[in-house]
């Protein structure tokens, strides 16, 4: 399943049940989405691909997945 906004010319590709992989519009990974089950919610911790390696950094956590996406905007 792929998510797109052109609000924030990213897209969201699903790879498993609560992961995404945050793409931009010009086709780089950006970084992921992960949810975490709470009880009674659900968290969505954001992790940005820094450019030119393979290390993530972590950008925060959140209550709906359309805030943890708004950060890569």
């Amino acid at each position: 399943m792929t998510i797109t906004s052109t609000k924030t010319a990213t897209s969201l590709i699903a790879l498993r049940p609560g992961f995404w992989r945050v793409v931009h519009s010009a086709g780089h990974v950006l970084g992921y989405i992960e949810e975490q089950r709470l009880p009674g919610a659900a968290q969505f911790t954001a992790r940005r691909l820094l450019a030119h390696t393979t290390r993530l950094v972590d950008i925060g956590e959140f209550w709906s997945l359309e805030r943890a996406r708004a950060c890569f905007s």
